[in-house]
């Protein structure tokens, strides 16, 4: 949708629209308005044009402008948009890679969520098609497999390789 689309909406069909997406679907959609109102103001309407001209630290920067906008979705933006083949790790599970190369992940998100990143970094190409790949494998088996309470390592693919498999068995 473009954004004079997003403003000119009924804020309760919006909330009706994003109710699938989660919780809040109303406070969702008055954040959604405000990020169309910005996207219009700021940047002539064409958010993706106007980072893509940007520096990448610079669209980081004002991609963390717009509300509940952390490291996680501004590396998810700029991977899916095709601005920079960031190394992006979905934010509900960056402990897929952390576990399966150290067996455990860390208390700090922080941490966690980097140490994932360095880990995709390293080891995949630094082009979109495999980044977003990872990035939809890594999101897939996390969901469903990896999780962070009572991961299902008995159905797992890669438990044989994976460090916290085997720590959990020895453990």
């Amino acid at each position: 949708m473009e954004p004079e689309q997003i403003l000119a909406a009924n804020p309760a069909n919006l909330a009706v629209a994003l109710k699938p997406g989660g919780m809040m679907p109303e406070l969702r959609a008055m954040r959604l308005k405000e990020i169309a109102e910005r996207t219009q103001k700021e940047f002539g309407g064409d958010l993706r044009a106007a980072l893509a001209k940007l520096p990448v630290s610079k669209a980081r920067a004002a991609l963390k402008k717009f509300p509940n906008i952390a490291d996680p979705g501004v590396d998810r933006i700029l991977l899916f948009a095709g601005i920079s083949p960031v190394a992006a790790i979905p934010s509900n599970c960056p402990q897929v890679l952390v576990r399966f190369e150290t067996g455990k992940e860390s208390d700090n998100y922080g941490r966690t969520y980097g140490d994932a990143q360095r880990t995709l970094s390293a080891e995949t190409p630094t082009r979109f098609d495999a980044r977003i790949r990872a990035y939809l494998l890594l999101k897939c088996h996390g969901q469903k497999l990896c999780k962070r309470t009572n991961p299902k390592c008995s159905a797992c693919p890669v438990a044989a390789e994976c460090a916290f498999t085997k720590r959990e068995k020895t453990g």
